[in-house]
This record gives C-alpha cells, sequence and structure tokens, in this order.
C-alpha cells in the first residue's frame, strides 16, 4: 500500500511538470504572433498591399495632433500653477522671476523635478508676477492658458 502511493506521486509531478511545459510553450506562440501582427504602435498592422491615407483637413488627424498639443499645454500650465501656489504657501510670498524657485531648492526638495516645457510647440516663463505661455508660432498669453479666438497662449498655432 505504502508503495503504491509513492509511486502514484511521483507520477503525478512528472505530469504536473509537462503539462506547466506545455501551457509556456502554448503562451509563448500566442505571444509571438500576437506580437508580429503588431507594427510598433500598439494597433494591428495593415496588410502590406494596402495603403492608408490620413486625411489633411481640419476634421482629421492635424485636428487630432492640435487637440493632444493644447491638451499638454493645459497640463504643464496646470503643473506650473500648482508650484507657485506650492512656493506661496511654503514661503508667503510669490517667487522671483526665472525657474530655479521651483527645480531647486537648497532647503530640501524641490518643487518640480523639470521646468515643464512643450518645446518646440510652446514654452513657459515666470517673470515674477506673470506666467507667460509662449507658442512657436502666434502670440503669447499672459497669466492664463489663452484664448482660442483670437488663438493665443496653447491655442495659438
Amino acid at each position: 500500500m505504502l508503495r503504491r502511493n509513492a509511486s502514484r506521486r511521483r507520477g503525478d509531478e512528472g505530469f504536473s511538470l509537462i503539462s506547466l511545459l506545455i501551457v509556456v510553450i502554448i503562451l509563448g506562440v500566442m505571444m509571438t504572433l500576437t506580437i508580429d501582427s503588431l507594427d510598433g504602435t500598439g494597433l494591428p498592422s495593415s496588410p502590406s498591399n494596402a495603403t492608408t491615407t490620413l486625411p489633411s483637413t481640419p476634421s482629421g488627424a492635424n485636428t487630432v495632433i492640435t487637440q493632444a498639443q493644447v491638451a499638454a499645454c493645459k497640463a504643464d500650465f496646470s503643473t506650473i500653477e500648482t508650484a507657485l501656489v506650492t512656493y506661496l504657501s511654503d514661503n508667503g510670498r510669490p517667487p522671483g522671476a526665472g525657474t530655479t524657485w521651483a527645480t531647486s531648492n537648497p532647503n530640501g526638495a524641490p518643487i518640480l523635478s523639470a521646468w515643464p516645457s512643450g518645446a518646440p510647440n510652446f514654452t513657459f516663463a515666470w517673470n515674477g508676477t506673470n506666467l507667460e505661455v509662449i507658442p512657436a508660432h502666434g502670440n503669447a498669453s499672459y497669466d492664463s492658458l489663452g484664448t482660442s479666438s483670437p488663438p493665443t497662449g496653447c491655442y495659438a498655432p
């Protein structure tokens, strides 16, 4: 009886190891097929004989890119505004002009690890009283995100 249970345990261990190996092989094949079907963008690749053209109209890809640039500008503006509020609450006064007040702090960790920059689309500047959004093309905005009509700041092309 004891010998019978011992042999059964040895047979079960071998079966578990082999079944685990088969599952790992199947998963590897599935991952290989999935990765091969992607073109590096995370989207399924199109067949090689198909041609894809992006529309150049304002309702096409250009609008999506512009919206992404505006969203990035808004996020960076918000990050700097939060840093300004943090500096003001810590020191009781607004910071001086420049960016070093946010990126270096002799008394501890800096407020920001790096000054946000949407280069080449836009840059930010702090003049000691106003936060400026300076687009690569178009008019700057002072102490605001800008306006869409006329386009200034984050909304300038």
